[in-house]
Protein backbone atom coordinates (compact mmCIF):
# COMPACT_ATOMS: atom_id res chain seq x y z
CA UNK A 1 0.00 0.00 0.00
CA UNK A 2 1.25 3.60 -0.79
CA UNK A 3 0.92 6.28 0.73
CA UNK A 4 2.06 10.14 -0.34
CA UNK A 5 1.97 12.85 1.60
CA UNK A 6 3.34 16.78 0.76
CA UNK A 7 3.33 18.40 4.06
CA UNK A 8 4.67 22.29 5.39
CA UNK A 9 5.29 22.95 8.59
CA UNK A 10 7.43 25.64 10.53
CA UNK A 11 9.69 24.44 12.84
CA UNK A 12 11.92 25.93 16.04
CA UNK A 13 14.75 26.16 14.64
CA UNK A 14 13.91 28.32 11.72
CA UNK A 15 13.38 25.58 8.66
CA UNK A 16 10.34 24.93 6.77
CA UNK A 17 10.62 21.27 6.30
CA UNK A 18 8.88 20.51 3.25
CA UNK A 19 7.86 15.90 2.92
CA UNK A 20 7.59 16.04 -1.25
CA UNK A 21 7.10 12.22 -1.19
CA UNK A 22 6.56 9.84 1.85
CA UNK A 23 6.00 5.73 0.70
CA UNK A 24 5.22 3.23 3.22
CA UNK A 25 5.70 0.03 1.90
CA UNK A 26 3.12 -2.96 3.88
CA UNK A 27 4.39 -5.84 0.91
CA UNK A 28 4.00 -9.10 2.29
CA UNK A 29 7.51 -10.54 2.59
CA UNK A 30 9.69 -7.39 1.81
CA UNK A 31 12.07 -5.41 4.62
CA UNK A 32 12.94 -2.27 3.81
CA UNK A 33 16.37 -1.27 5.22
CA UNK A 34 16.10 2.30 6.63
CA UNK A 35 19.84 3.61 6.74
CA UNK A 36 21.53 6.99 6.84
CA UNK A 37 22.49 9.42 3.81
CA UNK A 38 26.10 10.96 3.28
CA UNK A 39 24.19 13.72 4.72
CA UNK A 40 23.88 12.79 7.99
CA UNK A 41 20.26 12.91 7.82
CA UNK A 42 18.45 10.12 9.12
CA UNK A 43 15.35 8.63 7.31
CA UNK A 44 12.12 8.60 8.26
CA UNK A 45 11.92 5.04 10.15
CA UNK A 46 8.43 4.13 8.13
CA UNK A 47 9.92 5.65 5.38
CA UNK A 48 11.71 3.14 2.22
CA UNK A 49 11.98 4.84 -0.60
CA UNK A 50 12.83 8.96 0.32
CA UNK A 51 15.99 10.80 1.39
CA UNK A 52 16.24 13.44 3.29
CA UNK A 53 18.73 16.98 1.89
CA UNK A 54 18.50 20.25 2.78
CA UNK A 55 18.35 23.33 0.16
CA UNK A 56 18.93 26.67 1.78
CA UNK A 57 16.33 27.10 4.81
CA UNK A 58 14.27 24.16 3.44
CA UNK A 59 14.68 20.70 4.46
CA UNK A 60 13.71 18.48 1.43
CA UNK A 61 12.56 14.49 1.32
CA UNK A 62 13.16 13.36 -2.19
CA UNK A 63 12.44 10.04 -3.54
CA UNK A 64 15.43 7.54 -3.59
CA UNK A 65 14.16 4.48 -5.95
CA UNK A 66 17.75 2.36 -4.44
CA UNK A 67 15.09 1.00 -1.67
CA UNK A 68 11.97 0.81 -3.90
CA UNK A 69 14.73 -2.20 -6.24
CA UNK A 70 15.83 -3.86 -3.62
CA UNK A 71 11.92 -4.76 -2.93
CA UNK A 72 11.45 -4.82 -5.88
CA UNK A 73 13.94 -7.99 -6.28
CA UNK A 74 12.74 -9.07 -3.06
CA UNK A 75 9.31 -9.59 -4.81
CA UNK A 76 10.71 -11.44 -7.95
CA UNK A 77 12.55 -13.82 -5.78
CA UNK A 78 9.73 -15.09 -3.55
CA UNK A 79 7.02 -14.73 -5.82
CA UNK A 80 5.87 -16.71 -9.11
CA UNK A 81 4.84 -13.54 -11.32
CA UNK A 82 6.84 -14.57 -14.43
CA UNK A 83 10.42 -12.55 -14.95
CA UNK A 84 9.74 -10.79 -18.21
CA UNK A 85 6.35 -9.35 -16.54
CA UNK A 86 8.56 -6.75 -15.10
CA UNK A 87 10.10 -5.34 -18.12
CA UNK A 88 6.87 -3.85 -18.23
CA UNK A 89 6.54 -0.42 -15.86
CA UNK A 90 2.84 -0.52 -15.85
CA UNK A 91 3.25 -4.13 -14.43
CA UNK A 92 5.09 -2.82 -11.89
CA UNK A 93 2.96 -0.03 -10.86
CA UNK A 94 0.36 -2.68 -10.96
CA UNK A 95 1.41 -4.29 -7.63
CA UNK A 96 0.43 -1.14 -5.90
CA UNK A 97 3.02 -0.74 -3.83
CA UNK A 98 5.76 1.02 -5.04
CA UNK A 99 6.00 4.99 -5.67
CA UNK A 100 4.34 5.98 -8.85
CA UNK A 101 7.94 7.41 -9.79
CA UNK A 102 9.85 3.87 -9.41
CA UNK A 103 10.54 3.12 -13.40
CA UNK A 104 13.55 0.61 -13.79
CA UNK A 105 15.31 -0.58 -16.49
CA UNK A 106 14.87 -4.56 -16.96
CA UNK A 107 18.66 -4.69 -16.45
CA UNK A 108 18.64 -2.87 -12.86
CA UNK A 109 15.81 -5.13 -12.12
CA UNK A 110 17.92 -8.10 -13.05
CA UNK A 111 21.06 -6.87 -11.40
CA UNK A 112 19.05 -6.73 -7.87
CA UNK A 113 17.57 -10.18 -8.56
CA UNK A 114 21.00 -11.50 -8.37
CA UNK A 115 22.35 -9.11 -5.71
CA UNK A 116 18.82 -10.84 -3.64
CA UNK A 117 20.20 -14.12 -5.24
CA UNK A 118 23.38 -13.95 -3.08
CA UNK A 119 21.95 -12.68 -0.44
CA UNK A 120 19.36 -15.56 0.24
CA UNK A 121 22.15 -17.94 -0.59
CA UNK A 122 24.24 -17.05 2.30
CA UNK A 123 21.44 -18.02 4.31
CA UNK A 124 20.69 -20.74 2.95
CA UNK A 125 24.12 -22.16 3.25
CA UNK A 126 24.28 -21.51 6.60
CA UNK A 127 20.72 -23.50 7.16
CA UNK A 128 22.47 -26.20 5.29
CA UNK A 129 25.76 -26.61 6.60
CA UNK A 130 24.26 -26.37 10.25
CA UNK A 131 21.51 -28.98 9.33
CA UNK A 132 22.12 -32.04 11.69
CA UNK A 133 20.45 -34.24 9.10
CA UNK A 134 20.68 -36.33 5.60
CA UNK A 135 20.19 -34.29 2.58
CA UNK A 136 18.83 -36.04 -0.21
CA UNK A 137 19.53 -34.97 -3.71
CA UNK A 138 17.36 -34.99 -6.84
CA UNK A 139 18.81 -34.56 -10.08
CA UNK A 140 16.28 -34.08 -12.91
CA UNK A 141 16.83 -33.51 -16.61
CA UNK A 142 13.60 -30.69 -17.78
CA UNK A 143 13.15 -30.02 -21.67
CA UNK A 144 12.06 -27.45 -23.10
CA UNK A 145 8.44 -29.00 -24.82
CA UNK A 146 7.35 -25.85 -26.83
CA UNK A 147 6.55 -26.39 -30.34
CA UNK A 148 9.51 -25.64 -31.88
CA UNK A 149 11.66 -27.91 -29.67
CA UNK A 150 13.93 -25.10 -28.21
CA UNK A 151 14.09 -22.15 -26.59
CA UNK A 152 15.92 -18.94 -26.85
CA UNK A 153 17.38 -16.87 -24.62
CA UNK A 154 17.56 -13.44 -25.09
CA UNK A 155 21.22 -13.84 -25.45
CA UNK A 156 20.31 -15.56 -28.80
CA UNK A 157 21.68 -19.23 -27.41
CA UNK A 158 19.44 -22.08 -28.07
CA UNK A 159 19.28 -24.79 -25.64
CA UNK A 160 16.26 -27.67 -24.90
CA UNK A 161 17.46 -29.97 -22.25
CA UNK A 162 17.94 -28.44 -18.38
CA UNK A 163 19.44 -29.74 -15.35
CA UNK A 164 17.76 -29.12 -12.06
CA UNK A 165 19.92 -30.45 -8.86
CA UNK A 166 17.91 -29.84 -5.60
CA UNK A 167 17.85 -31.05 -1.67
CA UNK A 168 15.21 -32.36 -0.27
CA UNK A 169 14.85 -32.54 3.59
CA UNK A 170 12.84 -31.72 6.63
CA UNK A 171 13.85 -28.75 8.71
CA UNK A 172 13.40 -28.59 12.72
CA UNK A 173 10.08 -27.55 12.69
CA UNK A 174 9.06 -31.14 10.71
CA UNK A 175 8.29 -29.33 7.46
CA UNK A 176 9.29 -31.18 4.42
CA UNK A 177 11.32 -28.96 2.09
CA UNK A 178 12.85 -29.12 -1.40
CA UNK A 179 15.24 -26.47 -2.50
CA UNK A 180 16.94 -26.00 -5.71
CA UNK A 181 20.88 -25.48 -5.80
CA UNK A 182 21.25 -25.10 -9.66
CA UNK A 183 19.14 -24.87 -12.33
CA UNK A 184 21.37 -25.03 -15.43
CA UNK A 185 21.56 -25.94 -19.52
CA UNK A 186 22.66 -29.20 -20.73
CA UNK A 187 21.94 -31.01 -24.12
CA UNK A 188 21.93 -34.64 -23.85
CA UNK A 189 23.23 -35.60 -27.44
CA UNK A 190 26.35 -37.08 -28.09
CA UNK A 191 27.96 -39.45 -26.10
CA UNK A 192 27.50 -40.92 -23.20
CA UNK A 193 31.48 -40.15 -21.96
CA UNK A 194 30.62 -36.61 -23.13
CA UNK A 195 27.16 -36.79 -20.79
CA UNK A 196 29.22 -37.54 -17.61
CA UNK A 197 31.59 -35.09 -18.20
CA UNK A 198 29.05 -32.74 -18.67
CA UNK A 199 27.80 -33.24 -15.77
CA UNK A 200 30.65 -32.93 -13.96
CA UNK A 201 31.68 -29.30 -15.51
CA UNK A 202 27.75 -27.77 -15.18
CA UNK A 203 27.21 -28.10 -11.71
CA UNK A 204 26.69 -31.51 -10.02
CA UNK A 205 29.79 -32.03 -8.49
CA UNK A 206 30.51 -28.59 -8.46
CA UNK A 207 27.50 -27.79 -6.67
CA UNK A 208 27.82 -29.96 -3.68
CA UNK A 209 31.28 -28.10 -3.17
CA UNK A 210 30.07 -24.96 -3.54
CA UNK A 211 27.33 -26.10 -0.87
CA UNK A 212 29.45 -27.68 1.73
CA UNK A 213 26.98 -30.82 1.86
CA UNK A 214 28.96 -33.41 -0.18
CA UNK A 215 29.34 -35.16 3.33
CA UNK A 216 25.82 -35.13 4.08
CA UNK A 217 24.11 -36.88 0.93
CA UNK A 218 22.21 -40.00 1.83
CA UNK A 219 20.43 -40.79 -1.33
CA UNK A 220 20.43 -39.57 -5.62
CA UNK A 221 16.95 -39.99 -6.90
CA UNK A 222 16.80 -39.82 -10.54
CA UNK A 223 15.13 -40.75 -13.59
CA UNK A 224 15.06 -44.80 -14.73
CA UNK A 225 16.55 -44.21 -18.46
CA UNK A 226 19.90 -45.56 -19.26
CA UNK A 227 21.25 -41.80 -19.39
CA UNK A 228 20.46 -41.46 -15.92
CA UNK A 229 21.64 -44.83 -14.62
CA UNK A 230 24.91 -43.57 -15.92
CA UNK A 231 25.01 -40.42 -14.25
CA UNK A 232 23.60 -41.96 -11.00
CA UNK A 233 26.78 -44.41 -11.17
CA UNK A 234 29.33 -41.95 -11.93
CA UNK A 235 27.67 -39.08 -8.83
CA UNK A 236 27.50 -42.24 -6.05
CA UNK A 237 31.13 -42.88 -7.14
CA UNK A 238 32.27 -39.40 -6.23
CA UNK A 239 30.25 -39.06 -3.04
CA UNK A 240 31.68 -42.61 -1.50
CA UNK A 241 35.23 -40.78 -2.37
CA UNK A 242 33.40 -37.88 0.01
CA UNK A 243 31.91 -39.81 2.47
CA UNK A 244 31.97 -43.37 3.70
CA UNK A 245 28.96 -44.89 2.81
CA UNK A 246 27.84 -47.85 5.01
CA UNK A 247 24.71 -49.07 3.87
CA UNK A 248 23.44 -50.78 0.64
CA UNK A 249 23.56 -49.09 -2.76
CA UNK A 250 19.89 -49.77 -3.22
CA UNK A 251 19.20 -47.66 -0.21
CA UNK A 252 21.36 -44.98 -1.94
CA UNK A 253 20.24 -45.29 -5.50
CA UNK A 254 16.11 -44.07 -5.63
CA UNK A 255 14.62 -44.57 -8.85
CA UNK A 256 11.52 -42.30 -9.72
CA UNK A 257 8.20 -44.45 -9.30
CA UNK A 258 6.29 -41.06 -11.50
CA UNK A 259 8.58 -42.36 -14.44
CA UNK A 260 7.77 -46.01 -13.95
CA UNK A 261 4.06 -44.71 -14.23
CA UNK A 262 4.51 -43.23 -17.35
CA UNK A 263 6.74 -46.26 -18.75
CA UNK A 264 4.01 -48.16 -18.10
CA UNK A 265 1.05 -45.82 -19.82
CA UNK A 266 3.33 -45.46 -22.69
CA UNK A 267 4.24 -48.89 -23.64
CA UNK A 268 0.71 -49.58 -23.65
CA UNK A 269 -0.77 -46.92 -26.00
CA UNK A 270 2.53 -47.81 -27.97
CA UNK A 271 0.80 -51.06 -28.66
CA UNK A 272 -2.47 -49.96 -30.19
CA UNK A 273 -1.10 -46.93 -31.78
CA UNK A 274 -2.16 -48.18 -34.61
CA UNK A 275 -6.00 -48.63 -33.32
CA UNK A 276 -5.38 -44.81 -31.81
CA UNK A 277 -5.14 -43.32 -35.14
CA UNK A 278 -8.36 -45.22 -36.55
CA UNK A 279 -10.34 -43.90 -33.32
CA UNK A 280 -9.35 -41.10 -34.06
CA UNK A 281 -11.24 -41.12 -37.14
CA UNK A 282 -14.42 -41.07 -36.15
CA UNK A 283 -13.69 -39.46 -32.66
CA UNK A 284 -12.11 -35.93 -32.42
CA UNK A 285 -10.37 -36.20 -29.00
CA UNK A 286 -10.92 -32.84 -27.29
CA UNK A 287 -7.29 -31.67 -26.46
CA UNK A 288 -4.03 -32.93 -27.89
CA UNK A 289 -2.39 -32.03 -24.80
CA UNK A 290 0.71 -34.34 -23.50
CA UNK A 291 -0.79 -36.20 -20.68
CA UNK A 292 -1.40 -39.84 -20.76
CA UNK A 293 -4.62 -39.35 -18.52
CA UNK A 294 -6.28 -36.63 -21.18
CA UNK A 295 -5.31 -39.41 -23.70
CA UNK A 296 -6.88 -42.32 -21.62
CA UNK A 297 -10.15 -39.78 -21.21
CA UNK A 298 -10.68 -39.41 -24.60
CA UNK A 299 -10.48 -43.05 -25.80
CA UNK A 300 -13.13 -43.97 -22.51
CA UNK A 301 -15.05 -41.23 -24.38
CA UNK A 302 -15.09 -42.72 -27.50
CA UNK A 303 -15.60 -46.14 -26.17
CA UNK A 304 -18.94 -45.06 -24.62
CA UNK A 305 -20.18 -43.36 -28.04
CA UNK A 306 -19.00 -46.95 -29.22
CA UNK A 307 -20.98 -48.78 -27.85
CA UNK A 308 -24.36 -47.30 -27.73
CA UNK A 309 -23.72 -47.24 -31.76
CA UNK A 310 -23.29 -43.39 -32.44
CA UNK A 311 -19.70 -43.21 -34.05
CA UNK A 312 -20.54 -44.07 -37.39
CA UNK A 313 -17.81 -44.97 -40.64
CA UNK A 314 -19.87 -43.22 -43.40
CA UNK A 315 -17.98 -40.33 -43.33
CA UNK A 316 -15.05 -42.25 -43.51
CA UNK A 317 -13.97 -43.28 -47.25
CA UNK A 318 -12.13 -46.66 -46.62
CA UNK A 319 -13.60 -48.49 -43.97
CA UNK A 320 -10.11 -50.48 -43.56
CA UNK A 321 -9.90 -47.72 -41.41
CA UNK A 322 -12.34 -47.72 -39.15
CA UNK A 323 -11.72 -49.87 -35.67
CA UNK A 324 -13.39 -53.42 -35.78
CA UNK A 325 -15.10 -54.64 -32.64
CA UNK A 326 -11.58 -56.49 -31.51
CA UNK A 327 -9.81 -53.09 -31.78
CA UNK A 328 -12.36 -51.46 -30.05
CA UNK A 329 -11.76 -54.77 -27.32
CA UNK A 330 -8.30 -54.10 -27.54
CA UNK A 331 -8.61 -50.05 -26.63
CA UNK A 332 -11.18 -51.26 -23.97
CA UNK A 333 -8.44 -53.72 -22.38
CA UNK A 334 -5.84 -50.60 -22.20
CA UNK A 335 -8.05 -48.60 -20.97
CA UNK A 336 -9.08 -51.01 -17.78
CA UNK A 337 -5.56 -51.68 -17.09
CA UNK A 338 -4.88 -47.52 -17.73
CA UNK A 339 -7.31 -46.64 -14.80
CA UNK A 340 -5.85 -48.06 -12.24
CA UNK A 341 -2.71 -46.65 -12.73
CA UNK A 342 -4.43 -43.26 -12.87
CA UNK A 343 -6.44 -44.34 -9.94
CA UNK A 344 -2.69 -45.32 -7.68
CA UNK A 345 -1.13 -42.46 -9.32
CA UNK A 346 -4.16 -39.82 -8.36
CA UNK A 347 -3.42 -40.75 -4.25
CA UNK A 348 0.41 -39.72 -4.56
CA UNK A 349 0.82 -37.40 -6.99
CA UNK A 350 -2.90 -35.25 -6.97
CA UNK A 351 -3.25 -34.69 -3.41
CA UNK A 352 -2.75 -30.71 -2.04
CA UNK A 353 -0.26 -32.00 0.95
CA UNK A 354 3.36 -33.27 0.14
CA UNK A 355 3.47 -37.02 0.12
CA UNK A 356 6.31 -39.18 1.83
CA UNK A 357 8.88 -42.10 1.31
CA UNK A 358 6.25 -44.14 3.91
CA UNK A 359 3.59 -45.04 1.50
CA UNK A 360 4.96 -45.51 -1.52
CA UNK A 361 5.43 -49.13 -0.91
CA UNK A 362 1.41 -49.25 0.10
CA UNK A 363 0.60 -47.63 -3.00
CA UNK A 364 2.77 -50.06 -4.86
CA UNK A 365 1.79 -53.32 -3.21
CA UNK A 366 -2.01 -51.71 -4.15
CA UNK A 367 -1.36 -51.53 -7.83
CA UNK A 368 0.17 -55.08 -8.00
CA UNK A 369 -2.88 -56.90 -6.57
CA UNK A 370 -4.98 -54.63 -9.48
CA UNK A 371 -3.21 -55.91 -12.37
CA UNK A 372 -2.49 -59.24 -10.43
CA UNK A 373 -6.09 -59.77 -10.71
CA UNK A 374 -7.03 -58.26 -13.94
CA UNK A 375 -4.54 -60.62 -15.47
CA UNK A 376 -6.13 -63.15 -14.07
CA UNK A 377 -9.42 -62.31 -15.62
CA UNK A 378 -8.17 -61.29 -19.15
CA UNK A 379 -6.53 -63.37 -21.75
CA UNK A 380 -4.87 -62.69 -24.76
CA UNK A 381 -3.91 -58.97 -26.52
CA UNK A 382 -5.61 -57.68 -22.78
CA UNK A 383 -3.75 -59.77 -20.86
CA UNK A 384 -0.22 -59.31 -22.72
CA UNK A 385 -0.75 -55.92 -22.06
CA UNK A 386 -1.11 -56.26 -18.08
CA UNK A 387 1.51 -59.02 -18.09
CA UNK A 388 3.84 -56.19 -19.61
CA UNK A 389 2.99 -53.64 -16.99
CA UNK A 390 3.11 -56.44 -14.12
CA UNK A 391 6.83 -56.96 -15.25
CA UNK A 392 7.56 -53.58 -14.76
CA UNK A 393 6.13 -53.04 -11.46
CA UNK A 394 8.26 -56.19 -10.19
CA UNK A 395 11.20 -55.27 -11.62
CA UNK A 396 10.71 -51.53 -9.68
CA UNK A 397 10.15 -53.78 -6.39
CA UNK A 398 13.18 -55.44 -6.73
CA UNK A 399 15.17 -52.12 -7.05
CA UNK A 400 13.09 -50.45 -4.53
CA UNK A 401 11.68 -52.99 -2.57
CA UNK A 402 14.53 -52.71 0.67
CA UNK A 403 14.32 -48.76 1.02
CA UNK A 404 10.53 -48.58 0.79
CA UNK A 405 10.47 -51.37 3.53
CA UNK A 406 12.26 -49.60 5.71
CA UNK A 407 10.04 -46.15 5.04
CA UNK A 408 6.78 -48.19 5.64
CA UNK A 409 8.19 -49.49 8.85
CA UNK A 410 8.65 -45.98 10.13
CA UNK A 411 4.98 -45.35 9.83
CA UNK A 412 3.21 -46.25 13.14
CA UNK A 413 0.34 -47.36 11.12
CA UNK A 414 2.66 -50.28 9.19
CA UNK A 415 5.42 -50.71 11.51
CA UNK A 416 7.01 -54.37 10.59
CA UNK A 417 3.21 -55.75 10.64
CA UNK A 418 3.04 -54.15 7.32
CA UNK A 419 5.90 -55.64 6.02
CA UNK A 420 4.98 -59.45 7.32
CA UNK A 421 2.00 -58.75 5.36
CA UNK A 422 3.17 -57.88 2.04
CA UNK A 423 5.85 -60.22 2.17
CA UNK A 424 3.19 -62.75 2.30
CA UNK A 425 1.00 -61.78 -0.18
CA UNK A 426 3.59 -61.44 -3.11
CA UNK A 427 4.14 -64.54 -4.08
CA UNK A 428 7.12 -65.74 -5.91
CA UNK A 429 9.20 -62.66 -4.68
CA UNK A 430 10.88 -64.88 -1.82
CA UNK A 431 8.74 -62.90 1.13
CA UNK A 432 9.85 -65.30 3.99
CA UNK A 433 13.60 -64.54 3.69
CA UNK A 434 12.25 -60.26 2.92
CA UNK A 435 11.48 -59.88 6.63
CA UNK A 436 14.50 -60.81 8.63
CA UNK A 437 16.42 -58.72 5.87
CA UNK A 438 14.16 -55.54 6.22
CA UNK A 439 14.25 -55.70 10.29
CA UNK A 440 17.88 -56.32 9.90
CA UNK A 441 18.51 -53.02 7.42
CA UNK A 442 16.23 -51.10 10.15
CA UNK A 443 18.72 -52.64 12.76
CA UNK A 444 21.94 -51.47 11.49
CA UNK A 445 20.55 -48.30 10.20
CA UNK A 446 19.43 -47.67 13.73
CA UNK A 447 22.73 -48.74 15.39
CA UNK A 448 24.37 -46.16 13.38
CA UNK A 449 21.74 -43.10 14.23
CA UNK A 450 23.07 -44.06 17.82
CA UNK A 451 26.89 -44.07 16.97
CA UNK A 452 26.39 -40.73 15.56
CA UNK A 453 23.66 -38.92 18.03
CA UNK A 454 24.22 -40.31 21.24
CA UNK A 455 22.11 -39.46 23.94
CA UNK A 456 23.36 -38.25 27.92
CA UNK A 457 20.83 -41.08 28.92
CA UNK A 458 18.82 -43.88 27.17
CA UNK A 459 15.41 -42.71 27.68
CA UNK A 460 13.97 -45.89 26.69
CA UNK A 461 15.78 -48.60 28.44
CA UNK A 462 15.08 -49.81 31.73
CA UNK A 463 16.28 -52.66 34.41
CA UNK A 464 14.09 -55.54 34.87
CA UNK A 465 15.41 -55.30 38.98
CA UNK A 466 13.96 -51.56 38.83
CA UNK A 467 12.66 -50.93 42.16
CA UNK A 468 13.78 -53.90 43.88
CA UNK A 469 15.99 -53.73 46.72
CA UNK A 470 19.06 -56.14 48.29
CA UNK A 471 18.33 -57.48 51.41
CA UNK A 472 22.55 -57.72 52.07
CA UNK A 473 22.32 -54.56 51.54
CA UNK A 474 19.75 -53.38 54.62
CA UNK A 475 21.05 -56.17 56.86
CA UNK A 476 23.04 -54.38 59.88
CA UNK A 477 27.04 -55.74 60.05
CA UNK A 478 30.21 -55.08 58.52
CA UNK A 479 31.56 -58.40 57.23
CA UNK A 480 34.27 -58.02 54.64
CA UNK A 481 33.25 -60.53 52.29
CA UNK A 482 29.30 -60.08 51.72
CA UNK A 483 30.91 -56.46 50.69
CA UNK A 484 33.73 -57.49 48.44
CA UNK A 485 30.52 -60.44 47.21
CA UNK A 486 28.49 -56.74 46.53
CA UNK A 487 30.61 -54.86 44.90
CA UNK A 488 31.61 -58.06 42.36
CA UNK A 489 27.98 -58.22 41.82
CA UNK A 490 27.46 -54.73 41.16
CA UNK A 491 30.12 -54.61 38.93
CA UNK A 492 29.16 -57.53 36.88
CA UNK A 493 25.28 -56.80 37.09
CA UNK A 494 24.67 -55.03 33.09
CA UNK A 495 20.70 -54.60 33.95
CA UNK A 496 18.94 -55.40 30.25
CA UNK A 497 18.27 -52.50 28.39
CA UNK A 498 15.68 -52.22 25.59
CA UNK A 499 15.94 -49.22 22.59
CA UNK A 500 14.08 -46.94 21.48
CA UNK A 501 13.88 -48.43 17.87
CA UNK A 502 12.06 -52.04 20.28
CA UNK A 503 9.98 -50.74 22.28
CA UNK A 504 9.04 -48.68 18.80
CA UNK A 505 8.06 -51.95 16.98
CA UNK A 506 6.71 -53.61 20.20
CA UNK A 507 4.01 -51.11 20.28
CA UNK A 508 0.44 -51.52 18.54
CA UNK A 509 0.20 -49.95 15.00
CA UNK A 510 -1.91 -47.31 14.80
CA UNK A 511 -5.23 -47.56 13.38
CA UNK A 512 -6.11 -46.80 9.85
CA UNK A 513 -6.51 -42.71 8.98
CA UNK A 514 -6.36 -41.68 5.52
CA UNK A 515 -5.84 -38.48 6.63
CA UNK A 516 -2.99 -39.23 9.32
CA UNK A 517 0.15 -36.84 8.97
CA UNK A 518 3.63 -39.02 10.16
CA UNK A 519 5.65 -35.55 10.35
CA UNK A 520 3.35 -34.08 12.77
CA UNK A 521 3.24 -37.83 14.75
CA UNK A 522 7.20 -37.92 14.32
CA UNK A 523 7.48 -34.25 15.75
CA UNK A 524 5.36 -35.15 18.69
CA UNK A 525 7.21 -38.93 19.22
CA UNK A 526 10.59 -37.32 19.11
CA UNK A 527 10.61 -36.86 23.05
CA UNK A 528 9.91 -40.22 23.62
CA UNK A 529 12.12 -41.37 20.41
CA UNK A 530 14.60 -39.01 19.82
CA UNK A 531 16.77 -41.03 17.92
CA UNK A 532 14.50 -43.00 16.44
CA UNK A 533 13.08 -39.89 14.81
CA UNK A 534 16.03 -38.60 13.34
CA UNK A 535 16.24 -41.44 11.49
CA UNK A 536 12.31 -41.29 10.32
CA UNK A 537 12.95 -37.41 9.67
CA UNK A 538 15.50 -38.75 6.66
CA UNK A 539 14.03 -41.42 5.56
CA UNK A 540 10.22 -39.87 5.38
CA UNK A 541 12.23 -36.97 3.40
CA UNK A 542 13.65 -39.10 0.65
CA UNK A 543 11.95 -38.01 -3.49
CA UNK A 544 10.69 -41.66 -4.77
CA UNK A 545 9.03 -39.38 -7.27
CA UNK A 546 10.58 -37.20 -9.53
CA UNK A 547 7.11 -35.96 -10.63
CA UNK A 548 5.19 -34.26 -8.88
CA UNK A 549 1.08 -32.82 -9.20
CA UNK A 550 0.21 -32.65 -12.81
CA UNK A 551 4.14 -33.58 -14.10
CA UNK A 552 3.68 -37.57 -13.26
CA UNK A 553 1.34 -37.57 -15.94
CA UNK A 554 3.56 -36.48 -18.80
CA UNK A 555 3.69 -38.64 -22.08
CA UNK A 556 6.81 -36.66 -22.82
CA UNK A 557 9.88 -35.89 -20.87
CA UNK A 558 8.88 -33.28 -17.69
CA UNK A 559 8.96 -29.53 -18.98
CA UNK A 560 10.98 -27.23 -17.34
CA UNK A 561 9.46 -23.79 -16.85
CA UNK A 562 9.07 -21.90 -20.12
CA UNK A 563 8.94 -18.72 -18.38
CA UNK A 564 12.13 -19.17 -16.88
CA UNK A 565 13.93 -21.16 -19.35
CA UNK A 566 13.94 -18.11 -22.32
CA UNK A 567 16.16 -15.79 -19.19
CA UNK A 568 19.82 -15.38 -19.36
CA UNK A 569 21.46 -18.38 -17.58
CA UNK A 570 22.77 -16.81 -14.27
CA UNK A 571 19.57 -15.33 -13.78
CA UNK A 572 17.43 -18.17 -14.81
CA UNK A 573 19.32 -20.25 -12.18
CA UNK A 574 19.09 -17.73 -9.46
CA UNK A 575 15.15 -17.16 -9.45
CA UNK A 576 14.50 -21.27 -9.39
CA UNK A 577 16.96 -21.24 -6.84
CA UNK A 578 15.87 -18.26 -4.65
CA UNK A 579 11.61 -19.13 -5.39
CA UNK A 580 12.45 -22.50 -3.85
CA UNK A 581 14.41 -21.19 -0.68
CA UNK A 582 11.59 -18.56 -0.09
CA UNK A 583 8.91 -20.98 1.29
CA UNK A 584 11.03 -21.17 4.23
CA UNK A 585 10.49 -17.90 5.61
Amino acid sequence: MNRCHTLISRKNDGFDMVLIISCFSDMPGVSGTNESDNSGDSKDAKSSSSVSVTRGNVKVREYDPRQDLRALGQWICSNQDPPKCFENVDYIQSIGVFNQLFKPTFNEVESECMEEYERMKVETKKVLRNFDGQISLSVDVLTDNNDFGQCSNNLGQHYSDYLCISAHFIDEKWKLRKWVLYFCTLSVSGQSDDLLKKCEDRGIFRSLEDWGIENKIFTLTMGNDKFCNEVAEYVKRYIQVQKELRRNSQVFRVYCCGDLFREMVQDAFDKIEDIIHKVRRVYTFTTDYPMWFLKMANLQEALKLWSIGKLSSKDVIDSHDVPSPEEWNKVEGVCKAVESIHEVSGALFEPEIQVTANVYLYHLHELREMLTRMSIGSEGFNRSIVEGMLGKVDEYWDHMFLLLAISAALDPRFKMRYIEFVCSKVEGRDGNSQVPAVLDAIRKQFDEYVIRFPEKRNRASYSHSEGQSDPLVRANHTFTVLQDYQQFIQSNHHPAKISELDIYLDQPVLPWSQDFNPLAWWRSAAPKYPTLSRMARDFLAIPVSLSTCGEAYYTLSRPADEHMICLKPDLMNALMCARSWAYRR
